[in-house]
C-alpha cells in the first residue's frame, strides 16, 4: 500500500473514547435505576444506537435539531441501548435515565494504541489527519486531545456543516490535505457513515472493530486495532 500518502481517521470510537468509559457510565446510572446490565451487554447496546444516531446525523444533524427535538432523540437512544437486552421502558423513564448521564463528568481520551502507532505511521513517511462529526472546531479537539503532533489537523462537521457519510466532508479533507481520493485511506468504527461514506468519497476504507461487534463483515478491510497497522504497511 505505499501508493497511499494519507491515513484519515475517525475520532470517538477509532482514536479516543469516553473516560470513564461509557459502559461504566450507563451501568452505574441504570442501577440506580434498578436496571442491572454488565458491561459487555451495554456496549452491544450501544451498536445499536450508535447506528440510530448515524441515521439520524445522516437525516438531520443534532445541531440543527429544537430541544424538544433533542430530548425525543436522546429518549430514543437510550431505549436502543435497553431494547438491545430485552429491556423495554416508556419515553418518560428513558429520558429521566439520559438525563442522569448526561450530568455524569466525563473527559475524551485517546486509546493506549494511537500515539505509537501514529509515530510509526510518520516514520514511513504517511500522514494522518481526522474526520469526525463532533459538534466542536477541528482545532480545539486537536488540542483538547494533545494529537497536535500526530495529526496534521481534524475536519470536523462543524467546520464543513456536513455530516459523514456525506462525501462533503471526506472531499475537504483531502482538499486540505492536497491529497487525491485515491491516494487516501481512511480508518472509522462504523459501517454507514465512515466505510460507505468513504468508499463513496473514492477512499480506501479500513474498518476498525475494537468490540468484535461487525465479525460477519466482508465488505472492507477490517482490523481490531491499530497495531493491526504494522501488518499492512
Amino acid at each position: 500500500m505505499s501508493n497511499y500518502k494519507y491515513i484519515f481517521f475517525d475520532i470517538y470510537g477509532t482514536l479516543a473514547g469516553f473516560y470513564p468509559e461509557r459502559e461504566k457510565i450507563q451501568q452505574k446510572i441504570l442501577s440506580k435505576n434498578q436496571i442491572y446490565l454488565t458491561e459487555d451487554q451495554i456496549s452491544m447496546g450501544y451498536k445499536f444506537a450508535d447506528e440510530f444516531m448515524t441515521f439520524q446525523k445522516k437525516t438531520n444533524p443534532l445541531r440543527n435539531l429544537s430541544s424538544i427535538d433533542k430530548k425525543n432523540f436522546f429518549s430514543k437512544y437510550e431505549q436502543k441501548i435497553l431494547e438491545a437486552n430485552g429491556i423495554f421502558v416508556k419515553d418518560e423513564k428513558s429520558w429521566k435515565i439520559w438525563e442522569q448521564i448526561s450530568k455524569e463528568p466525563y473527559d475524551l481520551k485517546i486509546f493506549d494504541d494511537v500515539s505509537e502507532n501514529l509515530k510509526w505511521l510518520a516514520s514511513k513517511g504517511i500522514n494522518s489527519a481526522g474526520i469526525t462529526n463532533m459538534d466542536i472546531t477541528g482545532e480545539k479537539l486537536l488540542n483538547n486531545l494533545s494529537l497536535g503532533g500526530l495529526l496534521k489537523f481534524i475536519v470536523t462537521s462543524l467546520d464543513t456543516h456536513s455530516e459523514k457519510p456525506d462525501s462533503k466532508i471526506f472531499l475537504f479533507s483531502m482538499e486540505k490535505a492536497n491529497v487525491k481520493a485515491d491516494e487516501s485511506i481512511f480508518i472509522g468504527d462504523q459501517i454507514e457513515s465512515d466505510i460507505m461514506g468513504a468508499k463513496n468519497a473514492g477512499m480506501f476504507p479500513i474498518l476498525i472493530d475494537r468490540y468484535g461487534y461487525y465479525e460477519d463483515f466482508s465488505d472492507a478491510l477490517k482490523i481490531k486495532n491499530l497495531d493491526d497497522l504494522k501488518k499492512i504497511f
